[in-house]
């Protein structure tokens, strides 16, 4: 006698599984490489803006000299969100075609000048962080042996939540007057 029993489709079952199993090991792997290149994005507009913020407490730095020390560093204090904020177009930038003078270039012309070059110019808050914001304050009467701080945010993504602001602030003290 011939007890032959037979299963069917055992091996198909078997193959569903194992693809089931790969299917959501690839997943996971797609997932990784999405958080990656958030982290990698979010790290780049960081860097963006400490050089940014950077820049400009140097150019704030170097123009403080003269007799209107006390004053000059006050040029900057702005709250700049959008492009409408940029700063008049400065007589302060030269060109090969067109020198400009000392003279023509006033401490409050140059604060213009860096304000419009690292907010609205290129490689600047508009040009590198989605919506970049730029808001520069100084503490107690802000006569330039104070704290300044320079606040650059920008729109971060997020997963879970959506957007969400992300931001760097940068504190130093512009200078000591030069006459004491």
């Amino acid at each position: 006698m011939n007890l032959k029993t037979t299963q069917g489709g055992t091996t198909l079952v078997e193959v569903l599984i194992a693809a089931i199993i790969v299917a959501i090991g690839l997943l996971g792997i797609a997932t990784l490489q999405i958080k990656a290149l958030q982290a990698s994005t979010d790290a780049e507009h960081r860097a963006n803006a400490t050089d940014i913020a950077a820049a400009l407490a140097d150019r704030i730095r170097a123009n403080l000299g003269g007799p209107s020390f006390k004053e000059n560093h006050k040029n900057y204090i702005k709250s700049l969100s959008t492009s409408a904020d940029c700063p008049a177009a400065s007589v302060c930038s030269s060109s090969p075609d067109e020198i400009v003078s000392a003279s023509q270039c006033t401490p409050a012309a140059m604060a213009d000048y860096d304000l419009d070059n690292l907010y609205c110019g290129a490689g600047g808050v508009l040009d590198k962080l989605p919506g970049g914001e730029m808001n520069i304050t100084c503490d107690g009467n802000c006569d330039g042996t104070t704290n300044m701080h320079i606040q650059i945010s920008w729109t971060a993504r997020n997963d879970v939540f959506g957007d969400n602001k992300d931001s760097i602030t940068l504190s130093f003290i512009p200078g000591r007057d030069p006459e004491n």
